[in-house]
């Protein structure tokens, strides 16, 4: 097949004209648009758990992804306005392609059984276009794969820049507030000024105007199929923009606050909206410029319908690939429909401690959708009482893990100010918990002790014993359970350390020795 010349265009027409896609339009089925569709589609399917984060981390117009379903809809919009250019791609699938579907389906259950959001909601983009990889080839993949990869814009691998936004926000505002006047001192990235105090949260970053801003500069690019030095410049520009929006947002909130003694609107109400209304002040900015500067555009017109030269090997790519495809999800329910029932564990008694009795504080922690769980008092005539709470996870999934968001030790009536590490040796053996330092809305404080468990056995739940969790998932589905300890700090905080010390002791090696009889 004859590739067509490429040509360059020099001004900043559209090369997808109607008259061009009138040309690659011939009669019969479009395969390769119909092969990047579906893999689209079926790896949204197969990997439901995931896309319904996706769906949650886009439905709430205050969150930084909220903006998701714009970029889905452009991804799909861009794939349909290629589609003349897709027919004229000829298929020639890759020898084994379907090995890599199936590592990286394999990588998204291990991320999955691990709880590992990162992995799961990153890994699906790479699934769909390997898949086409799979099925298409080589030449398939490379013209999809910007609408497929552009679905990172609506996804949190952005995070990671976060706290560099916020810092760079944080010294500019305290640099700008210094230039006017106004008398300021930063601590970390809290602002003070005379009339109060401003946190540079990490909403306060500016991430949500520079992710949106590089999208549409992305999808400027690939809209006018600009070279590689016109796109990286337009990104340039609009990244650069969007820093400038949420400087001046964040400056102006400040200064409000400092001529209004705090009470004006921007600072008691709300600040949110008035950002995306300097940010479309911005977006003007963005137009003006980029229709400045010099670019070029490189574009090869469509072909003709290119023939399938081989339809059967194209059809058993596409078989090996959806198989492969689908691996992931089927093992997970292979392993689930293997696990072994657990009969609920009770609280254990413990040695030196009366008990278990009725929990009646005000102390709840909160862990959706466990398989069992349990909270008790016990008390001690010398150090007073004290509270157990264990709950388990035998096989988790969308909405039923032990490190969802929204997951708390201390529950929701309390708020820590501060942590440490505990060392609590017991029979020969030491355990490692964490301490929480909370404090109620009325000021009573309380110390939490916890700690992770995987089949009764501590971790941390870290990043590395959470791919371990994971790796483990692929044969049998281990138990993750969550154990805290909490002592009012009556009379202090000394003496609730003291009880818990000696309570964790004797209670931690019953509750783990308990667990899990089932297996």
């Amino acid at each position: 097949m004859h590739e067509a010349p490429t040509a360059r265009i020099h001004d900043s027409v559209p090369i997808d004209s109607e008259a061009s896609v009138a040309a690659g339009r011939t009669a019969g089925v479009n395969v390769p648009l119909l092969i990047v569709l579906g893999a689209l589609v079926l790896a949204a399917l197969l990997y439901w758990p995931t896309s319904s984060e996706y769906a949650d981390l886009w439905q709430n117009t205050k969150r930084r992804y909220s903006h998701g379903w714009v970029v889905l809809a452009a991804s799909l919009l861009l794939i349909w306005r290629d589609r003349a250019y897709l027919r004229a791609i000829e298929l020639v699938p890759p020898p084994g392609g379907w090995i890599l579907v199936a590592l990286l389906s394999a990588a998204w259950f291990v991320g999955f059984n691990a709880g590992l959001l990162a992995v799961t909601t990153l890994t699906l983009p790479l699934l769909a276009l390997a898949t086409v990889w799979a099925v298409g080839g080589n030449r398939l993949a490379r013209r999809a794969s910007f609408p497929v990869l552009f679905l990172y814009f609506a996804l949190p691998v952005w995070e990671l820049i976060n706290p560099l936004l916020q810092s760079l926000t944080a010294l500019v505002c305290l640099g700008l507030t210094r230039l006017v006047g106004i008398p300021v001192v930063m601590d970390e990235r809290i602002i003070h000024i005379p009339a109060g105090w401003f946190e540079i949260a990490g909403g306060c970053s500016g991430l949500h105007f520079f992710i949106v801003a590089l999208a549409i500069a992305a999808v400027h690019g690939e809209v006018y199929k600009d070279d590689a030095r016109s796109r990286w410049l337009l990104l340039a520009i609009a990244g650069a923009l969007a820093l400038v929006t949420n400087w001046l947002r964040v400056f102006v909130i400040i200064v409000a606050g400092h001529l209004s003694d705090m009470q004006h609107f921007l600072v008691k109400v709300d600040h949110y909206y008035f950002g995306w209304f300097i940010f479309v002040f911005a977006l003007g900015c963005y137009a003006f410029l980029a229709s400045r500067i010099p670019r070029s555009t490189v574009a090869s017109p469509p072909g003709p319908r290119a023939p399938i030269a081989k339809p059967g090997r194209v059809v058993t790519a596409a078989v090996l690939a959806g198989l492969a495809l689908a691996s992931g999800p089927a093992w997970a329910l292979v392993v689930t429909a293997r696990a072994v029932p657990h009969a609920a564990q009770p609280a254990p008694s413990v040695t030196g401690w009366s008990g278990p009795e009725l929990h009646v504080s005000d102390w709840h922690p909160v862990f959706h959708n466990p398989d069992e769980q349990y909270l008790v008092a016990y008390r001690n005539e010398a150090l007073g009482d004290v509270a157990l709470y264990r709950a388990a996870y035998h096989v988790q999934r969308q909405g039923k893990e032990v490190s969802a968001d929204g997951n708390s030790v201390v529950g929701a009536r309390y708020r820590v100010n501060a942590s440490a590490v505990r060392e609590v040796g017991s029979r020969g053996n030491s355990f490692r918990l964490v301490e929480l330092r909370a404090a109620a809305a009325d000021g009573r404080e309380i110390l939490v002790w916890s700690l992770y468990a995987i089949d009764g056995r501590p971790g941390s739940m870290g990043v590395t014993s959470r791919l371990g969790l994971g790796l483990r998932s692929l044969l049998r589905i281990p138990t993750v359970s969550v154990i805290a300890l909490a002592a009012d700090c009556q009379p202090d905080c000394d003496h609730a350390a003291r009880a818990l010390e000696a309570f964790a002791a004797d209670a931690l090696p019953v509750s783990l020795a308990e667990r899990d009889q089932g297996n």
